[in-house]
């Protein structure tokens, strides 16, 4: 498996002065693995970033960043913001295949780091 579906728990938006970065963090709950969770930023294209996430192998614990298109970036935040009954999901497609049982329990021999290749956002807007 190569997807990662996740539920948006949390979403704060931060602004580093020194370094000039300004981000979404996203706090996800995953759906498909079980146990696990996923730490995201959300950055803009000028960011020294890379669509990357981080899978410690001890547990399912991740963390990672997206870099987005500076427009999508500016409504994301708006749209983020929105209160609605249903969370927003996240869908990350990446570049290694995951070992998972089929009691979504992950498997790995030592900490993977994978190039994200597609991301797609789904917000509930009624």
């Amino acid at each position: 498996m190569q997807k990662l579906e996740m539920l948006i728990k949390t979403v704060d938006a931060h602004f580093d002065s020194k370094l000039q970065i300004q981000c979404i963090y996203l706090s996800c709950s995953l759906l498909n693995i079980a146990r696990g969770t996923c730490n995201l930023m959300i950055v803009e294209e000028k960011s020294n970033f890379q669509n990357k996430i981080t899978i410690k192998y001890e547990r399912a614990v991740m963390s990672g960043s997206i870099v987005v298109n500076d427009d999508y970036f500016k409504t994301l935040q708006y749209q983020l913001s929105l209160k609605n009954e249903r969370p927003a999901r996240l869908e990350l497609i990446i570049n290694n295949k995951l070992n998972i049982n089929k009691n979504g329990i992950l498997f790995l021999e030592k900490e993977l780091i994978s190039k994200i290749n597609e991301y797609k956002f789904f917000i509930p807007l009624l």
